[in-house]
């Protein structure tokens, strides 16, 4: 009996994996922050990683994955004898959960959570030719919830153009009154190895 179970397990379990899909995802992403700043700030970034898809029936399908993600936002003001431009940078490891629903062969929406933690942060100032960049990485929280919607389009049967916008659920600084929320779009492509 023991060896039934084991082998209706093994033969569950490969069913499972054989339709499992296994990609590398690469995109452009441009964002600011939301919250109740006054900090008027955009920049560009990038994010890449891998991506997990278990389909659950032919229109519903879990996306999951690990993803560096590189967010930028950029500031510049006249000093008087000069231009000084701000830069924030940070690096968060992105882990989304996503429901794939494909609403015809070509086409799909994409929409779930995506956990973030944050592995540097930094401050650059330049002004007059000279460049001091400071880590903040103290002043900014390490974990970060957040929402991620979108919807894409299968360009061939192993490569999808994907168009995902992502607002943090939570406040990125550790102190103060300041409430600043990641507000990021992302266009890019996944391919599908497997």
């Amino acid at each position: 009996m023991f060896k039934k179970i084991i082998l209706a397990a093994l033969v569950v379990t490969s069913a499972v994996f054989a339709q499992v899909n296994v990609g590398g995802r690469a995109a452009f992403s441009f964002g600011t922050f939301a919250g109740d700043s006054d900090m008027d700030v955009w920049g560009a970034g990038f994010n890449v990683g891998a991506n997990v898809k278990v389909p659950v029936n032919p229109v519903l399908s879990l996306v999951s994955g690990l993803e560096i993600d590189y967010r930028r936002v950029s500031d510049e003001y006249d000093s008087g004898n000069y231009t000084v431009k701000k830069i924030l940078s940070f690096t968060y490891i992105d882990v989304p959960v996503l429901l794939h629903i494909n609403a015809s062969p070509t086409f799909f929406f994409d929409a779930g959570l995506t956990l973030g933690f944050n592995v540097s942060a930094n401050n650059i100032r330049e002004a007059n030719g000279n460049s001091r960049s400071n880590d903040i990485s103290d002043e900014v929280k390490t974990f970060e919830a957040g929402l991620v919607g979108g919807f894409g389009f299968v360009i061939i049967p192993n490569l999808d153009l994907n168009i995902r916008a992502a607002y943090g659920l939570s406040n990125i600084v550790k102190e103060g009154g300041t409430s600043l929320k990641n507000l990021r779009f992302q266009a890019g492509v996944t391919y599908w190895f497997i």
